[in-house]
């Protein structure tokens, strides 16, 4: 079985991940009645088959920034979220008549102003113009962010590692729950690969720059490898890698002041609690083992790819500055979300670690079937594992079955 897998060509394994990516997008397990009335379905008890709606944490707030942009061609927010308690559809299906806490902040004109960088909702609604007005601009940015999580599975794919490493990564790991909402974490693991893998110099100055304006932190991957480059020599490459992290956080910090021209109190970014940092020592643990929002309890997989940054600044510096960066947040656990959302754009490169390594003891195969299983949970019911433990969603599970 092994041999078939590692014989599947890129396209193939592509087509495989693809299918059963977009086919959990219509799963809603388990639903609630209230969330989806009204919406076109097939009910198998507490499973619903429905198009792909926006499910949880900081989805609804990007799609509310994608339909003012389509409908309104403004960046105010008030008129989406007041039409979205009275039931309409600017925050998803699932949030309407439902009242949430904005992701934004008052300005003196009386705009909600919102306080995500906008330039990931301004990619989705340039991508989506053909459907304004459309119910479907909701299901449409869905499979855009799925596109960039398959994005990573295929490079991946066409390493000569074999296929059975992109498998690892799309039903290992917790990329396919992250692939099927709007989450900015698949497209920040794509611009991270845009910097390692393309050859034009100009896509990866463009990757860098778009990461960083999308993921303002993000700005430390390219400054890292273009310090890296530098201390090699290769002034080009250095001075195009550190120049794009520069560059991004200029035009973040130019535009989000702009943005906020009138409001009446002062943050670089606006960026909420993510705005606050903390010595890292809790975020570090917290992110690798924290039973809720770590890693390594669900996936214990990636732990072999530890071994493959021994000896290697060149690879290790820039996964080390992104994750310690997320360490430092207050807020490192990133809110709603499975396992550890801030390392999702590490997982592509934390697998083709573990594929240098190739381990084949019965230990590891252990801990990939374990991860696999948490994988699969994780993409075709988000609703179980967000904001759980292992135990706990097995708890939740085994609760919700003696319930009926």
């Amino acid at each position: 079985m092994r041999r078939r897998l590692t014989a599947l060509s890129p396209l193939e394994t592509l087509g495989i991940v693809a299918l059963v990516y977009l086919v959990s997008t219509f799963v809603h397990a388990p639903f609630e009645e209230d969330h989806l009335v009204g919406l076109t379905r097939l009910d198998f008890g507490r499973v619903a088959l429905a198009r792909p709606t926006v499910l949880s944490g900081d989805s609804p707030h990007y799609l509310a920034v994608v339909n003012s942009i389509l409908d309104d061609r403004d960046l105010d927010l008030s008129n989406n979220y007041r039409q979205a308690r009275a039931g309409g559809s600017d925050l998803g299906w699932e949030f309407r008549g439902r009242d949430i806490d904005a992701h934004a902040d008052r300005d003196s004109a009386g705009r909600l102003v919102p306080t995500h960088p906008v330039l990931f909702p301004i990619i989705l609604a340039v991508f989506s113009l053909p459907l304004a007005g459309s119910p479907w601009v909701e299901s449409w940015c869905i499979w855009l962010t799925m596109a960039a999580g398959l994005s990573t599975i295929f490079w991946l794919s066409r390493q000569q590692s074999g296929a059975s490493w992109a498998l690892l990564l799309a039903f290992a790991t917790p990329l396919w729950c992250y692939s099927r909402d709007i989450w900015v974490e698949p497209w920040i693991a794509l611009f991270w690969i845009a910097l390692i893998r393309a050859r034009s110099p100009w896509i990866r100055f463009s990757a860098g720059l778009l990461g960083t304006m999308i993921k303002y932190p993000f700005a430390l991957v390219p400054l890292a490898m273009g310090v890296m480059a530098l201390w090699k020599g290769d002034r080009k490459e250095g001075t195009l890698q550190v120049g794009s992290g520069i560059l991004g956080l200029v035009l973040a910090i130019l535009s989000v002041q702009w943005l906020f021209r009138d409001v009446d109190h002062f943050s670089l970014f606006h960026s909420g609690v993510h705005a606050s940092f903390d010595l890292p020592f809790d975020g570090i643990i917290g992110l690798l083992l924290s039973p809720e929002n770590g890693i390594l309890l669900f996936f214990p997989v990636l732990v072999w790819g530890f071994s493959a940054f021994k000896g290697n600044l060149e690879r290790a510096l820039p996964l080390a500055v992104f994750f310690l960066v997320h360490a430092a947040y207050s807020d490192w656990m990133g809110g709603t979300g499975f396992s550890s959302r801030y390392l999702v754009p590490i997982l592509p490169i934390w697998v083709a670690l573990i594929s240098e390594v190739r381990p084949s003891s019965s230990l590891f195969r252990a801990a990939l079937i374990y991860s696999t299983l948490w994988g699969i949970a994780g993409g075709l019911t988000p609703a179980i594992v967000y904001d759980r433990s292992p135990w706990g969603a097995i708890w939740h599970v085994i609760q919700n079955l003696a319930n009926g």
